[in-house]
């Protein structure tokens, strides 16, 4: 049920809101109608209009309605509705104080002058408070202190899937499989002698020495001398 009264809220604030206007448009209707073909005198119509124009019964439906609709759950509405409102309201205020102004010399006699005043003054207040409650609203509204609902989703339309994350590529080599070479010095390296290797796949790790054919075959051995001379030399 509560449900139920959340959805008929925003509705029902609407339908009170053109009830409320409609009643003020009526009001203005019978004064102009009070004028030309009543014979009604200026202050008697004008006094009229003051206490028809806009009841405090739907002014208070009206503000309590708005209320529920901003406070409670916005509606997505809430803006358009409070400006509605607000306007509507203020119009009808406007009008009741001119018409209350227009309609006191209607009363006769100084003590029936005072206590329409103050019955008029009473029912001022009262519509200026409901007005400006509703601009207050507005205004929060407008400057984003008041959150309102987005707009509902349609129904039976597909949500779409969320984009996987891309996953990092996986590594070309392990480390356990890695594979080098090198040589224990320069003279090696400048007479194409054959490297040390590290990590040969399929093995177990570590360095090892490669067998080298040419340099233990005696190669080397002329090349050893001339470097031991050279150093010597230098000497």
């Amino acid at each position: 049920m509560i449900e139920n009264l959340m959805r008929l809220r925003e509705p029902a604030a609407w339908i009170m809101v053109g009830v409320t206007a409609v009643s003020i448009v009526l009001a203005v209707v019978r004064f102009v109608l009070a004028l030309t073909t009543g014979g009604v005198s200026l202050s008697a119509a004008a006094q009229d209009v003051a206490l028809q124009a806009m009841s405090l019964t739907l002014l208070l439906a009206l503000v309590a309605l708005v209320i529920a609709c901003v406070f409670h759950a916005p509606v997505p509405s809430a803006r358009r509705l409070v400006a509605a409102a607000a306007t509507v309201v203020t119009i009808g205020t406007v009008l009741t104080v001119v018409a209350a102004l227009l309609g006191l010399p209607a009363s006769a006699g100084a003590l029936a002058v005072v206590l329409e005043f103050l019955g008029v003054l009473l029912d001022i207040v009262l519509k200026v408070v409901g007005m400006v409650t509703l601009w207050l609203v507005h205004r929060g509204l407008t400057a984003g202190r008041i959150d309102v609902a987005g707009p509902a989703p349609v129904a039976g339309a597909e949500v779409a899937p969320a984009e996987p994350e891309e996953s990092l590529p996986a590594p070309t080599w392990r480390p356990d499989a890695a594979a080098g070479s090198v040589w224990t010095s320069a003279s090696e390296a400048a007479s194409g002698a054959q490297p040390t290797s590290y990590g040969v796949p399929g093995e177990g790790g570590g360095w090892r020495p490669v067998a080298r054919p040419d340099l233990d075959g005696g190669e080397d051995a002329g090349v050893r001398p001339a470097l031991e001379e050279g150093d010597e030399g230098r000497a």
